[in-house]
């Protein structure tokens, strides 16, 4: 039953589908629509892939589908991350990188919160005994209640990185991409020493996040060559194709750091002639930061509690109808978490901030904190 829900998904998914006919591309395929849909997809298989987690099955296609994905699951998150960032720095100027901190400590506070609803469930509906020594280097990342604690730690280390590095900068963006780069290899050494090799994941995607920036600089010379024509188009998804084949034969760390930078460039590529329009999958999207550190939680309690265990199909309808609705809540009421950052950043904007009175202002500033 859980394939039937993932699958019939996967295909409503495609609903609204655009395909671009011969020679023609979307010259637009990297507007913050089209990429919120891609990532929306991805959510939708991460809940899956985690699901996994509490099956001892695995005879399940989506098990399948996940389990060969991987880490390229989360690739375009980080990608389209750091594309993002440099586009903004771009278009923006160097203003925007005060709202890198700002976003930084935001998913950092929000992620505090969500381990304390985990502290509460563990003890209160689990009952189960967690010490303050466990609490606090789940607060810290080195351990887990249960939450996806690497994510977290990553995608938060990177916004500081990026803020730090184009602070350090000044104006020139070259020189905070070369910084970013040093960042990220740190980053990466030092997962590496801690986590590897029991937790490959943790250091796999580093590359998305660097080449996004460099994506963002090629953009325009690289859109002349590849969109061309589709003769140009195919042969250079071919030769991608290829490269990535090859590196799927050679398991080790670097190869597997190409694949999944090479994963995100394909399905970059891919999007430049095929085109996701579905509200549902900007939802996902627009909620994924949440989802993604809720959705184990809810797992976890319904694996616990046995909750629906006599029908598969209705506890997996009633974990995804939980996840979505805790996700939406939280960000609903995220908005002042936020101000509660800028107050703290600067104790003079209490004087000068517009209180939000309306629906559309809180999902505008909660859209501006996701990017």
């Amino acid at each position: 039953m859980e394939d039937i829900i993932f699958i019939s998904f996967c295909f409503l998914s495609i609903f609204n589908i655009q395909i671009k006919g011969i020679d023609n591309f979307f010259s637009d395929y990297m507007v913050i629509d089209d990429t919120n849909c891609i990532k929306g997809l991805f959510v939708w298989i991460i809940i899956f892939s985690h699901k996994r987690s509490y099956k001892n099955k695995n005879n399940y296609l989506h098990h399948i589908i996940t389990k060969n994905l991987g880490q390229k699951m989360v690739s375009m998150f980080f990608f389209y991350s750091s594309f993002g960032i440099c586009e903004s720095i771009k278009k923006k100027g160097f203003i925007y990188v005060k709202t890198l901190r700002n976003k930084a400590i935001f998913f950092l506070f929000k992620t505090e919160i969500i381990i304390i609803m985990f502290l509460l469930s563990n003890i209160i509906i689990l009952k189960k005994k967690v010490t303050l020594k466990r609490y606090l280097l789940s607060a810290i990342f080195k351990e887990s209640l249960g939450n996806s604690n690497w994510f977290a730690f990553t995608i938060i280390s990177f916004y500081f990185y990026s803020y730090f590095s184009f602070k350090l900068a000044k104006n020139n963006i070259f020189l905070g991409i070369i910084i970013i780069n040093i960042f990220c290899f740190l980053h990466g050494k030092f997962a590496f020493d801690y986590y590897y090799p029991k937790q490959t994941f943790t250091v796999d995607t580093i590359l998305c996040f660097v080449i996004g920036f460099y994506y963002s600089l090629m953009k325009m010379h690289l859109d002349k060559i590849i969109m061309k024509n589709d003769i140009f188009y195919f042969l250079i998804l071919s030769l991608f194709l290829f490269i990535y084949y090859e590196c799927s034969k050679i398991l080790t760390l670097f190869f597997l750091f190409i694949k999944n930078a090479l994963f995100s460039i394909l399905v970059v590529i891919l999007s430049m002639k095929i085109k996701l329009k579905n509200e549902f999958l900007k939802f996902l999207n627009f909620h994924s930061y949440s989802i993604y550190l809720l959705q184990r939680l809810i797992m976890m309690i319904t694996y616990e509690k046995k909750i629906f265990v006599y029908s598969e199909f209705v506890q997996m309808l009633f974990e995804l109808a939980s996840i979505f609705c805790i996700s939406a809540c939280f960000d609903k009421y995220a908005i002042y978490l936020n101000k509660l950052i800028q107050i703290i950043a600067n104790p003079f904007a209490i004087y000068n901030y517009k209180h939000i009175d309306n629906k559309n202002n809180c999902k505008n500033e909660i859209k501006l904190l996701y990017g």
